[in-house]
């Protein structure tokens, strides 16, 4: 028996969208001291804010990084402010 979607494509993609205002990007993706711990004990500025990214994604919306995903600036900035880290390293963290 096929399996039904509960939730078209255009309601998915808005549940699973990142959220974009600053509010909400405070909301969402403010790291805690314990966080913070976590993330330093990564090498290098490109590493620690791709495992910022990947653990700010799994609180909301709930799910990783996925491979065509693409992560807009403004959450990068936030999520780079808070570790004191240029966003533009964020293009090196898939490399190696």
């Amino acid at each position: 028996m096929p399996r039904r979607s509960i939730l078209s494509t255009a309601e998915r993609s808005s549940l699973l969208a990142l959220p974009d205002s600053e509010d909400e990007l405070i909301r969402h993706y403010t790291l805690s001291e314990t966080d913070l711990s976590l993330i330093r004990q990564q090498r290098g500025d490109a590493s620690r804010l791709g495992v910022a990214v990947q653990l700010c994604l799994l609180r909301y919306p709930g799910q990783g990084l996925l491979p065509d995903a693409t992560v807009p600036a403004s959450f990068l900035q936030w999520v780079g402010c808070q570790l004191r880290i240029d966003a533009a390293c964020w293009s090196q963290y898939a490399e190696r």
